[in-house]
């Protein structure tokens, strides 16, 4: 016999949660709108620094309800209220966050940081946390983003840095809470709003091919947006066709095992990869869409391979971190990894429609090759 993990029963995403995240819609949104077109390297480190801003602080805000929300307190209804104004003016200061609204964005990154110390401060009896914990976690980097705005570029994001840094490394050194960490997590709960934000970045997806489809109507973008419809689909079937239950098995296992780390890398880091892919699929499809007929911008067709690599990267990594087999990923995640780049050679001789098309083509192959390893799995597993 095995032992079976000894956990909480799954408990359903709360609505405020969910209202949460509407503002992490126009978040990503905003920062998602600075690739779009034809990005420079200086668009795609800004797109990675503020969409790793706005993941942290969506991590932050999950977690604390995993672990807190079972009752929602009115501490809670404050934290979340003030926690979605705090992301609204960091996503209203995205389009000039590392010039002229550096202060608004980091203002909205401090108050964050403040906002989830109450119920972690309110519960650390129960946590077995040292009492400063929360104290070095949350104000410690709120200062940090706080003094930033009185110190000039480039030396206010070596503040941001080392802002997160702190928290990283506390995230990495858990002390005494690791034991109630591994007893309390909700591994149901943990698994929907995982896959809820996803659901929310694909709708970004079909936000970016209808906008650019409104905005240049005519048979060419008709004919790229379907394709970039198709794209979009057969990436979200293999999502939730494969992930769900492999993710909500993979951290059961890890919780069964006491593998803190494990839990905090798959669900803290390795999905902001598949995040980030899926961003950056998306605005190269709207890219394509409005101007269907010429040529794809090389860095926009860079955005569309990175993206599609990125997705089965992330998808890969978190099935062996949970403790799959190389059996289980092998027929298709180094595929799914390298074939995107395919589209690079593909975009110098064909029109933005038939780069598109061509990711169709990938992308089917790989979800093929996806639905064939799970099957052999299963047959051998029987």
């Amino acid at each position: 016999m095995s032992e079976q993990p000894q956990v909480t029963p799954g408990r359903r995403v709360h609505w405020l949660e969910l209202l949460f995240d509407l503002v992490m819609v126009a978040y990503i949104g905003q920062v998602a709108h600075m690739l779009h077109g034809a990005p420079s390297g200086r668009d795609a480190v800004a797109f990675s620094v503020l969409l790793a801003a706005g993941w942290w602080a969506w991590v932050n805000a999950s977690v604390t309800m995993n672990l807190f929300g079972a009752r929602v307190t009115s501490v809670l209804w404050v934290s979340v209220a003030v926690a979605m104004i705090a992301v609204g003016v960091m996503a209203a200061s995205v389009p000039e966050a590392l010039g002229a609204r550096a202060a608004g964005f980091a203002i909205g990154n401090a108050v964050i940081r403040v906002v989830w110390m109450l119920p972690w401060w309110m519960k650390r009896g129960a946590t077995g946390a040292a009492w400063w914990r929360p104290f070095v976690y949350c104000l410690v980097p709120a200062l940090l983003w706080v003094v930033s705005i009185w110190v000039p570029a480039p030396w206010r994001y070596g503040l941001w840095a080392l802002a997160v840094a702190v928290e990283i490394v506390l995230l990495a050194v858990l002390g005494g809470a690791t034991g109630w960490l591994q007893r309390t997590l909700d591994v149901g709960h943990l698994v929907e709003r995982v896959s809820l934000l996803v659901v929310i970045v694909f709708g970004e997806s079909v936000l970016s091919v209808i906008t650019q489809l409104a905005a240049h109507w005519g048979p060419p973008a008709w004919l790229a947006a379907l394709l970039g419809f198709v794209a979009i689909v057969l990436l979200a079937w293999v999502f939730f066709t494969f992930a769900p239950g492999a993710v909500e098995t993979g951290l059961h296992r890890l919780q069964l095992r006491g593998s803190v780390g494990g839990l905090r890398d798959t669900v803290m880091y390795l999905p902001l990869v598949l995040i980030a892919g899926v961003v950056l699929f998306a605005v190269a499809v709207g890219t394509a869409v409005a101007d269907a007929a010429a040529a794809l911008p090389s860095s926009a067709a860079v955005c569309l391979a990175v993206g599609v690599s990125l997705f089965f990267l992330a998808s890969g990594a978190e099935s062996l971190r949970y403790g799959a087999g190389w059996r289980a990923v092998v027929l298709w995640a180094p595929a799914g990894v390298v074939l995107p780049w395919i589209l690079l050679p593909v975009a110098t001789v064909l029109s933005a429609t038939g780069v598109v098309a061509a990711a169709v083509l990938v992308i089917a192959v790989i979800a093929t090759l996806n639905a064939v390893n799970a099957r052999r799995v299963r047959v051998r597993g029987g």
